[in-house]
């Protein structure tokens, strides 16, 4: 019988200054898990059209007798694509390990999950954080609660509160991924919707000290959007909920409004507060309507069928080309 095979998937994206680190972490937790586990290790590098040298880092580097497989983007599709490319690519695999290139996910955890998905059997074993207010601050640790909270209503399945994409899944975990037809992927709501058995593990990320994160406050929003738009249709229903409220207060302060006329016919009627209810009610309309358009843009570019990422380069280990599949 072969030794059972397991792919760490890494996507890239400027990180060439901390890429030195990660790849000596990596070499260690290899040989450790090679040795305690008998399992023979691999690694499948996802470059997302970096601007700096990490393509060229990765390219240079002397992984040894380890199979590596070095994928470039022609441009930069984003993570959620970076991890697809990754998970195609580990078709092979009897387990895949995802992680982020930062080292925020330390290499060394993936000890744990390797030993529980082969003593316990689970089909993925993921991190969560175990506390957002230590690593994020209260505002953020608040507006993360809530995100969970409202996208996990009204689901058959759960989104684990906290948990990212660092994680191991096995081979049938991996089969599910991959049969999902969707090019725009919200991958965390993924792993939850496909079931299995799953477990995880609380985390403390550590601080990141080298590089840059490429995650601002304004491509957070946009990843928020993105995630309510393809996994739920709690704000459709919330805003029917709004309609019905805002209607019924509509209707409350006209009754007051002709009480008002009739009754007390010398009470000035105020133009300040009807044009404060006319922006405030236009407000909410381009709310709903900005919500509706993004449902309806996403059903568009996936009616388009685009695939998900190109290939500019695909390396194996001895730098021989391998055919893109795409």
């Amino acid at each position: 019988m072969t030794a059972k095979t397991l792919c760490i998937i890494i996507p890239v994206y400027n990180e060439a200054e901390g890429l030195p680190d990660l790849l000596a972490r990596l070499n260690a937790i290899a040989g450790r898990i090679s040795a305690e586990f008998a399992l023979e290790v691999g690694y499948i590098f996802i470059d997302d059209g970096s601007s700096d040298d990490s393509f060229a880092l990765l390219k240079a580097h002397d992984f040894g007798p380890r199979p590596v497989r070095l994928l470039q983007f022609s441009r930069n599709f984003g993570k959620e694509a970076a991890l697809s490319a990754g998970i195609d690519a580990a078709e092979y695999a009897d387990a895949a390990v995802l992680m982020d290139a930062d080292l925020q996910h330390p290499p060394e955890m993936i000890v744990d999950f390797v030993r529980i998905w082969l003593t316990e059997g689970a089909d993925s074993v993921y991190a969560y954080k175990a506390s957002r207010r230590t690593s994020e601050g209260l505002l953020k640790a608040a507006f993360a609660r809530m995100f969970f909270w409202a996208i996990n209503r009204d689901l058959r399945y759960e989104i684990p509160p906290g948990a990212g994409d660092f994680r191991l899944i096995n081979h049938r975990f991996m089969t599910a991924l991959r049969s999902l037809p969707e090019s725009d992927r919200f991958m965390k709501g993924l792993y939850g919707w496909v079931g299995f058995r799953q477990r995880g593990l609380p985390l403390d990320p550590p601080p990141r000290t080298r590089g840059k994160s490429s995650f601002n406050p304004l491509r957070l929003v946009s990843m928020t959007l993105d995630a309510f738009t393809s996994f739920t249709t709690t704000p459709l229903r919330l805003m029917a909920l709004a309609g019905i409220a805002i209607a019924m207060v509509s209707m409350v302060y006209g009754i007051y409004v002709v009480l008002q006329h009739f009754f007390f016919p010398s009470v000035p009627t105020g133009i300040a507060s009807i044009l404060a209810l006319i922006a405030f009610f236009g407000g909410i309309q381009m709310i709903f309507l900005g919500l509706l358009g993004e449902y309806v843009g996403k059903s568009v570019l996936e009616a388009k069928k685009r695939p998900p990422y190109i290939l500019a380069e695909d390396i194996s280990r001895k730098g021989e080309p391998v055919a893109d599949r795409r």
